[in-house]
């Protein structure tokens, strides 16, 4: 097919190098704790490192919370009637919250599998439709990476 007056050809001459642009690397636009083991000591875990990286400095006021997205069998850790035996947790991320250094999300599905509700959360704790999809779309479209 001939070319087209005025219209410049997409493609290059034979032997014609082609400069691609450069893709920047992306800068993460938050974070998103790793609990691997489903566990309260992994999200105690978790949480201190979090208390770490705000007491250095590494994170601070203007920095979006670090995102904790637990769908496991610890999102107990959060039911109001356990507090007194997950108190040391509760305390620490409820301290880190009110700091605005993390953000703690639990899953209803996995909440509904337990037979629990909502309002049996401690109050700074807030819920998502289903955890995996949440870690999914923090990731994928939010650019969030782990810590």
């Amino acid at each position: 097919m001939p070319p087209v007056s005025g219209v410049k050809s997409l493609e290059p001459n034979v032997g014609e190098l082609i400069e691609l642009p450069q893709i920047a690397e992306l800068e993460p636009n938050g974070y998103l704790a790793r609990v691997l083991l489903n566990s309260p000591e992994d999200v105690n875990k978790a949480l201190l490192r979090a208390e770490e990286l705000f007491s250095s400095g590494k994170v601070g006021p203007g920095d979006k919370p670090m995102a904790f997205v637990l769908h496991g069998p610890e999102v107990k850790i959060f039911f109001k009637d356990n507090y007194e035996q997950y108190r040391s947790i509760v305390d620490l991320a409820a301290k880190l919250t009110a700091f605005n250094v993390v953000n703690v999300k639990v899953c209803r599905t996995r909440m509904r599998g337990m037979g629990e509700r909502e309002s049996t959360l401690v109050p700074f704790v807030g819920t998502v439709p289903y955890g995996p999809a949440e870690i999914k779309r923090l990731v994928d479209k939010e650019r969030y990476v782990y810590f």
